[in-house]
């Protein structure tokens, strides 16, 4: 069981009946927690527009509110949004009359008002027609934004008009620009989904349901946040082995050094990777373990890439080994690798190796000789390798689906874990740890990550968490995923997605740790 603040991830009924049981037909606890949750999703939606775009001097919000919960959530992130920003105008679509609205929705209908009436608009589905009615609206500029909380996780189907045709319009408009959902895409339910919305972002506020994570809906839910309300801090629900990282996990990085440290207390990572047409995979793993803190770096490349490799990057202790014709690295070094291993603290292995058998039977050797934290990852992650090496609680496998199938064909990697005790970190939109029965998502990150070299930094920042042995595997592998994706979110917002290079990730590892979010 992995030491960092984790909580559970409960289907739409277990969510119903821990919702009963917490709040206990309090209404306040519910207006606390509602309140917490409009604020959580106000204040993430104005980071995750960035991403696209600067905002605008006079944002246009287009807000859809159901009467239940999810539309009082809706409704408070408005006005969080409205508050932020002074200038911003919000355009509401309310599926019901506020009169037939939860009582705690209507609360917030009146508190937004209450802050802003003046900047905001409304369109009665029940007198216009919606998407005609947003069309004219929409005819000189469009919204910045789009505020789903029309249905939540007791949408029963099929969904019944003008919610199908509006969700339609939104989908196929031009004229929004970030579309975000509270809690599930309207269309996507515990029972199955139809035409969702498709948000860009949806904000998990309090709990993440089965739904969204589940592949099929994938497409729909853009990408996940969760904002984490404290539900689960006296209510932790150990059982339960499929679970979310918490947002607050990064704070485990946050630490001093030790005053009576030397470099050697912070780890000494031995990384082997890198051939003469794919170099540039061992430096960027080299850079990221370093910018990661690991207190000393030996890489093993091949000898040709060795006079660039010393000059580019100073720092790490570059090992030239005898090549293949192939310019991968051979067999021959296996003695110099060795000499090196007995300094090491952690082995990581796989960026940029290539395809030669040769070099694939070097990193086997290598791996059964080292007896400590290994991460294989890339070019490493082959069944003549995996296959042929002890599997412990020490190995970490760092593959993405297509790496995952090459290893162990299509299995279930929750079935796979089983059988090959090890962790293993499956990379996707959203990571995925496993570590004997436990199966963990890391939610966050960003899309400019979807590009070559990103795997390659991820390997570096692990191996330097394993390197410096403060934390077990599994919290090695579950904080350099969120560490990994905080920072690729912060250079989203500063730089957009498009006009990047996966290495200026590393730039901000360390805005990443030292402020909240």
């Amino acid at each position: 069981m992995s030491l960092l603040p984790t909580d559970p991830i409960l289907s739409v009924e277990e969510s119903l009946s821990f919702e009963k049981k917490y709040f206990g037909g309090d209404e306040e606890l519910e207006w606390q927690a509602m309140n917490k949750a409009g604020e959580g999703v106000g204040d993430a939606l104005l980071r995750d527009m960035r991403e696209l775009r600067t905002i605008p001097h006079r944002p246009r919000i287009l807000v859809l509110v159901g009467k239940g919960h999810n539309g009082g959530d809706g409704l408070l992130a408005t006005k969080r949004l409205l508050q932020t920003i002074p200038t911003a105008r919000a355009v509401i679509i309310p599926l019901a009359r506020w009169e037939d609205c939860r009582s705690l929705t209507q609360r917030a209908w009146k508190e937004l008002k209450e802050l802003a009436e003046n900047r905001i608009e409304m369109i009665d589905p029940s007198s216009v027609n919606p998407c005609e009615e947003l069309e004219k609206r929409t005819e000189g500029r469009g919204f910045d934004a789009l505020i789903d909380g029309l249905l939540g996780m007791q949408a029963k189907l099929p969904l019944r008009e003008p919610i199908p045709a509006l969700i339609q319009w939104i989908n196929d408009s031009e004229k929004i620009a970030v579309r975000a959902s509270v809690d599930l895409p309207t269309g996507v339910t515990g029972e199955g989904s139809e035409n969702p919305l498709r948000a860009d972002f949806t904000y998990c506020t309090g709990m993440v349901k089965k739904p969204v994570i589940d592949p099929i809906n994938s497409e729909y839910v853009g990408r996940l946040r969760y904002l984490n309300l404290g539900f689960f801090d006296d209510n932790n629900l150990e059982e339960k082995r499929l679970r979310v990282l918490c947002p607050s996990a990064l704070q485990k990085l946050r630490r001093l050094r030790s005053v009576a440290g030397d470099k050697r207390s912070h780890g000494h990572l031995f990384l082997l990777a890198g051939s003469l047409d794919l170099g540039g995979a061992a430096m960027m793993a080299a850079q990221a373990a370093l910018k990661a803190g690991v207190g000393l770096l030996t890489v093993g490349i091949p000898e040709s890439l060795h006079p660039a490799f010393v000059a580019q990057l100073p720092e790490a202790m570059w090992v030239p080994l005898p090549e293949t014709p192939e310019g991968t690295l051979a067999l021959e070094g296996l003695g110099k690798i060795r000499q090196s291993l007995n300094r090491a603290t952690a082995l990581a292995a796989g960026p940029g190796l290539g395809s030669v058998k040769e070099t694939h039977t070097l990193v086997r050797e290598v791996c059964n000789f080292f007896d400590g934290p290994t991460l294989l990852d890339a070019d490493a992650l082959r069944s003549e390798i995996v296959e042929k090496i002890e599997l412990s609680d020490e190995l970490v496998l760092t593959p993405h689906a297509g790496e995952f199938i090459r290893l162990a064909g299509k299995v279930d990697p929750k079935e796979w874990i089983q059988d090959n005790p090890c962790t293993l970190i499956l990379k996707g939109p959203h990571s995925q740890v496993f570590s004997g029965q436990d199966q963990t998502f890391c939610m966050g990150g960003s899309s400019l990550l979807a590009r070559g070299g990103s795997g390659d930094l991820l390997t570096g920042i692990l191996g330097a968490l394993l390197a410096k042995r403060i934390f077990s595997l599994q919290d090695c592998a579950q904080l350099s995923v969120q560490w990994h994706g905080r920072a690729a979110e912060v250079l989203a917002r500063q730089h957009g997605q498009e006009s990047i290079r996966a290495s200026e990730i590393l730039n901000f590892l360390s805005f990443a740790t030292r402020n909240d979010f």
